[in-house]
């Protein structure tokens, strides 16, 4: 058995905030990941993940007697690195990870200008540090097919107080993947 190899892998899933004001309903959203494992003595692992995290945006308020609603979506794309153990039992392997990287988010945003009557509807982009650890379970097929499921909860430690995205949460995965 090879020492080092790599895998190649994507997966797709729902996502679920946990950081929802008290007042707003949880609304659920979607995670989609890209993953390059590097794969050492097949228990020890390093994966470079790249994902995107979708999920709900609503807004409401009340600017000099003018109500302004947002309905949209906020994004976070994610990039980061994860350490994992993962151990053997016939063709099932469960795993543990955690790891960190960096957060590029895209937040809708409103303004009003009182000078003018006007509200403004921009969106606000920023970059975050956001942790995240998860676990979940492969199944191997054959030697170059590999099904999985995951499970990751993501937080984003230093987003502003005031944002509505809710993009700290919980993610469930299905994916496949192939050693390199």
């Amino acid at each position: 058995m090879r020492k080092l190899y790599l895998d190649f892998g994507g997966s797709v899933g729902v996502f679920i905030p946990v950081d929802n004001a008290a007042d707003q309903r949880a609304s659920y959203g979607s995670n989609a990941m890209t993953s390059l494992q590097l794969n050492y003595r097949q228990n020890y692992f390093i994966k470079l993940q790249f994902g995107q995290t979708t999920v709900d945006f609503k807004s409401q308020n009340l600017f000099g007697g003018i109500t302004s609603r947002v309905n949209t979506k906020a994004n976070s794309t994610n990039l980061g690195l994860a350490v994992g153990f993962q151990r053997s039992f016939g063709r099932w392997q469960p795993f543990v990870l955690a790891g960190t990287g960096v957060s590029f988010m895209d937040v809708p945003a409103t303004s009003f200008d009182s000078n003018t009557n006007i509200v403004n509807y921009s969106t606000l982009s920023g970059t975050y540090l956001y942790v995240n650890a998860g676990g979940g379970i492969n199944f191997k097929i054959s030697k170059s097919f590999t099904v999985f499921l995951e499970g990751q909860g993501s937080t984003i430690p230093n987003i502003p107080k005031n944002s509505n995205t809710h993009l700290s949460g919980i993610s469930a995965l299905l994916g496949i993947k192939a050693p390199l």
